[in-house]
């Protein structure tokens, strides 16, 4: 089987390791989105982006010369408007599954940030901080967005509701904060490696595939 990467940098060289350990795919290899010599002539079984947002015209492209019929794993954030108008056009004609975080403790950390703004929500105060490295570009982090729509906070009171640092090689914090009168419950997850991603976005690529 045969596993595109979109993304040469640390990411994507992390999940390339982890996926020659993993074993699945006997054939990996890297395409950078910017240089069109690197797009395949075949078809890959699984396609997944490490990149960043203005990747999506070239995999759309891809896919569309490709004829389709493989899968698509987006794990890069950042996304706006007409980038998921282009998704929905690959959505046509491929099986895609898109993340802010591919992360099992995140996926948890949703349900229960969730749960907690329906036990909690009249009764306190409800923040969001996140941290990341200083290379990360978009903030606050798709991560902590979904974390808020999670909590139910409306998309233009994300930045009253958020808080952003970007310091070090910090893989990835974010914590939610229930501050009520004389007690704070805290929800944390922190990242030690990249190779978490990794392990979740090649996950959901062989659940698209059925293997």
């Amino acid at each position: 089987m045969k596993l595109a990467i979109v993304g040469t940098g640390a990411m994507g060289k992390v999940l390339r390791q982890y996926a020659e350990e993993e074993g699945t795919f006997d054939t990996i290899f890297f395409i950078e989105p910017t240089e069109e010599n690197t797009w395949p002539s075949d078809k890959p079984d699984l396609l997944i982006d490490f990149s960043n947002p203005g990747a999506i015209n070239s995999i759309y492209n891809f896919c569309r010369r490709q004829g389709g019929g493989f899968a698509v794993v987006l794990a890069t954030t950042g996304y706006g408007p007409q980038e998921w108008e282009i998704i929905k056009l690959i959505q046509k004609i491929c099986p895609l599954v898109q993340k802010n975080n591919f992360s099992r403790g995140v996926e948890v950390m949703n349900r229960l940030a969730e749960q907690g703004a329906q036990l909690l929500g009249d009764t306190a105060d409800i923040r969001v901080l996140e941290a990341h490295h200083t290379k990360k570009r978009d903030a606050p982090s798709g991560t902590a967005k979904t974390l808020c729509s999670c909590l139910g906070i409306p998309e233009e009171e994300y930045p009253e509701k958020t808080a952003v640092l970007r310091m070090g090689t910090v893989p990835g914090e974010h914590t939610v904060y229930f501050a009520m009168e004389d007690e704070v419950l805290e929800i944390t997850h922190r990242a030690f490696s990249k190779k978490i991603f990794a392990i979740g976005a090649l996950a959901a690529g062989k659940e698209l595939l059925g293997i």
